[in-house]
Parts: C-alpha cells; sequence; structure tokens
C-alpha cells in the first residue's frame, strides 16, 4: 500500500487506508473491558512473519504491539506474510487459505452476503460470524457477542481473534459444518431485534423487516487512536476517514439504516 504525500489532500484514499481507519476507529471489547487491558499476567502471542522477505519471530505481550507494526508496515507500502500465530498449526486451522479466499471474494463494495465461517468456544458462549477480509487477510468483518453489551459488527484483527486464546482462554475453534443462506443483514436485524446473536433456523421465524438499524460498536481507546493520528499527520487524506463506518461497505437497505 502506498499512501499518498503528505501535501495531497485531495488524493481518493486507497481501500487499505479506509481499512486501516476503520480498524483504528474501534476496539475489541471482551466483557466490559478492551482487549489489550485484560490479558491475563505473563502471556503473550506468537507470531512467526515475513516484513518483505525478512523473516521474523516474535512474542508480543500486548495486542497493540503487532497492530503498530502492521501499520507502519503497511503504511510504507511493505508487504507482510504471517506464517504461525499462537501455538503451530493454530493459525491455519482458525483460517485455512480455502477460507481466506472465499472471504477476499467477498471484500467487494456494497455486499450482502451470507456470513462465510462461523468460529465459536466449545466451553463458552462466544460466536463470532465472519463475512470478508480487510488489509490483504489481516483483519475480517465480523459480528461477535464478545461484548457484556450484546452484539457487535466491526472490522477485527486476525491477531486479537488469534490472541484470545494465550492471552483469555478463549479457544476459538471453526465451525466445519457451519453453512449460511440469509445475507447478514438478517444477522445483524436478528442483533438489534434480540440482543444476542441469531443462528439459522431460528432466523426464518423472526419478523424481519429489512429495517437494519446499527448496532453500537465500541470506541478506540486513547492508545490506540494516538497510533492512527501519528499516521493521518503524515498522511492527511486519512483524516477524512474518521466517520467511516463498517457499514459503508455494505448494502443493508440503506434508506432503512439509522
Amino acid at each position: 500500500m502506498q499512501p499518498p504525500s503528505s501535501d495531497d489532500h485531495d488524493s481518493k484514499p486507497t481501500q487499505a487506508q479506509i481499512d486501516l481507519a476503520m480498524l483504528f476507529m474501534t476496539d475489541l471489547h471482551v466483557g466490559s473491558e478492551r482487549l489489550y487491558k485484560i490479558k491475563r499476567k505473563g502471556t503473550a502471542l506468537n507470531l512467526s512473519y515475513e516484513v518483505d522477505g525478512e523473516l521474523h519471530q516474535r512474542s508480543y505481550l500486548s495486542a497493540l504491539s503487532w497492530r503498530a507494526i502492521l501499520l507502519f508496515a503497511l503504511t510504507e507500502g511493505k508487504i507482510i506474510t504471517v506464517h504461525e500465530m499462537d501455538h503451530p498449526g493454530r493459525y491455519r486451522r482458525l483460517f485455512p487459505e480455502t477460507l481466506l479466499r472465499c472471504l477476499r471474494w467477498h471484500a467487494r463494495p456494497n455486499a450482502n452476503f451470507p456470513p462465510v465461517a462461523r468460529l465459536y468456544d466449545p466451553n463458552g458462549n462466544a460466536v463470532l460470524l465472519l463475512t470478508r477480509t480487510r488489509l490483504c487477510g489481516h483483519a475480517v468483518d465480523a459480528l461477535h457477542n464478545l461484548t457484556d453489551a450484546g452484539p457487535v459488527f466491526q472490522p477485527l484483527w486476525v491477531s486479537d481473534i488469534m490472541a484470545l486464546r494465550p492471552m483469555l482462554g478463549i479457544d476459538l475453534i471453526r465451525d466445519e459444518a457451519f453453512s449460511a443462506t440469509m445475507p447478514i443483514s438478517a444477522y445483524l436485524e436478528a442483533g438489534v431485534m434480540t440482543g444476542k446473536i441469531v443462528e439459522e433456523p431460528e432466523l426464518a421465524e423472526l419478523p424481519l423487516t429489512g429495517n437494519v438499524s446499527r448496532l453500537d460498536a465500541p470506541p478506540s481507546s486513547k492508545a490506540v487512536a494516538s497510533v492512527f493520528d501519528q499516521a493521518h499527520r503524515e498522511h492527511p487524506v486519512l483524516a477524512g476517514l474518521r466517520s467511516r463506518t463498517i457499514y459503508d461497505d455494505y448494502l443493508l437497505y440503506r434508506s432503512n439504516v439509522k
């Protein structure tokens, strides 16, 4: 991703810049608190990755560390390839290449496809429905119930999803039998209506009208926002993206969206 020069205020933002803006405007909350503030003491996320072909293996104590590395590497136009996250093999079990290809295919404007994948905790109540990728697979859009405030629809760093196991003990697995037929707009409307993630066939029993109100999304913390602030000072085109939300990339009966 090559951002425009700092004096090019009229440049149109790239999709990668749009993705970064949205990711830095919201934070993943688990329960009532942000992920990076409630991690278990002494835990870390192990990563194996390449930056422009140079291999790195690191253990990050905070989810913010990896976000900052991605932000600055991507804004400099570098290519990042992730090989492992958490313990060996888990990243590709949760996000196999076939799934990432399907999620990439859904990453198009004005989409309203059914969710592509379902991740869940067999030992708890956590559920995430994934609809598309962002940032070349470094992030995904997800409808999830990790917060205390009800379902949330937001872009999430894949690293944050992977960090839930080592940092909080939420051991997500992929539901290999999952196959959705109803569009994500139905899940979103049902989420507003019921305050939970409703799964098929219960969706078909609800009196859905196509009136898709927006679910509340938790704001980013000052720490997360400050990282993005530094980037948009260098690239002013990013500042105009502060009001953009995940809903702007979906065709969800826009005339009825509140």
